[in-house]
């Protein structure tokens, strides 16, 4: 990984306000500013902003509890680490996490020229260090969507687009006392991590059918609708073996019932009304939405006026009608997301 990358952290902790003492402040004033602070460790620092060492929450604890002590007399001096670990703003992050691990500790001060501009904690190096891996994770359930959707051509940004409507129609109803309890955010971003996988089982699907340059005959479709199903088993069998990961839970649930109708008219189980997944009833009006706005071989785009009234007609039959109504509450957040990512553009 690029120097740049593992460095994010360390710099972007350099700007925040600093929490210091003196070593002539008492241990009460540096119980007071942990307390105050919501922090685990100080920086002690001399009248000029150096590093002089450091005092954790658990070095005055020990200091508090201790018999025939008084914290609010006793200095700071008298239990500061000194001569600490510390790094400066442009190390990257391995070496700070090898710091911490070898000398055990939870807390690295950060240093220029000698001076404290920051403090990083085990907290922080973790946290990052989870965001990098599920970055590495959603990209790469981006990519293998990717490769499904480049066979064929015509489908330009679709996945780009339709993740984010998916996510824009959760967080409406999130909003909604009814969906309280089933929609939080992390409800929200595994159905835009997941989403892009609901036409997964379209690898199974011939040229000849998926590639046709025109409508398809009633045997065509029936092959054509066989995606849904596919795409749902080779997910349930990924399942089958890590039943922990939410994601595929949720990316198996969109790509068996994203052409499920609250009628039961759908396809490939007929399922009806709540029967069918939620977070495949917030995707099934995304997904008709961006193909309607969107040009294909067989037809021209749809105006944004018209697509919606095609949705709205749907409410209660072909779409769920929360979903259609979180549709009509974020229209524009929807034409904004279509604007930016058009195919037309990324074309040219």
């Amino acid at each position: 990984m690029a120097e740049s990358e593992n460095t994010e952290l360390v710099a972007d902790s350099a700007g925040r306000e600093i929490v210091s003492v003196h070593p002539w402040d008492s241990i009460a004033t540096a119980a007071r500013r942990l307390v105050e602070n919501g922090i685990g460790c100080l920086t002690v620092v001399d009248g000029d902003g150096c590093l002089l060492g450091i005092v954790s929450e658990r070095d005055i604890v020990r200091r508090v509890v201790a018999p025939a002590r008084d914290p609010v007399h006793e200095l700071v001096d008298a239990i500061m680490t000194p001569e600490v670990a510390c790094c400066s703003p442009g190390e990257s992050m391995n070496t700070v996490r090898n710091i911490m691990a070898s000398r055990g500790i939870r807390h690295l001060p950060v240093t220029k020229n000698g001076t404290v501009v920051g403090m990083i904690s085990i907290r922080e190096v973790m946290a990052y260090q989870q965001a990098k891996e599920q970055a590495a994770h959603d990209l790469t359930i981006f990519a293998l969507a990717k490769l499904t959707e480049s066979r064929d051509p015509e489908t330009g940004l679709h996945l780009d687009r339709v993740c984010r409507y998916s996510a824009i129609l959760a967080q409406d109803l999130a909003n909604q006392e009814k969906f309280s309890d089933q929609i939080d955010a992390d409800f929200i971003r595994l159905i835009y991590v997941s989403s892009p996988l609901h036409d997964i089982g379209k690898v199974s699907i011939p040229d000849y059918v998926l590639l046709k340059p025109g409508q398809l005959d009633d045997r065509e479709f029936e092959i054509m609708k066989s995606h849904a199903s596919v795409g749902a088993e080779t997910l349930s069998s990924v399942l089958e073996r890590f039943p922990g990961a939410e994601f595929l839970r949720m990316a198996r649930d969109i790509a068996a019932a994203h052409h499920e109708r609250p009628d039961g008219e759908g396809y490939p189980c007929g399922l009806k009304g709540d029967d069918i997944p939620l977070a495949a009833r917030i995707f099934a009006p995304a997904d008709v939405y961006d193909a309607l706005v969107s040009k294909r071989v067989y037809k021209n785009a749809f105006s944004h006026d018209i697509a919606k009234n095609i949705i709205i007609e749907g409410s209660g039959t072909q779409f769920d009608s929360d979903s259609c109504q979180a549709f009509l509450s974020c229209q524009e957040q929807f034409q904004a997301v279509r604007n930016h990512y058009d195919d037309t553009k990324a074309a040219a």
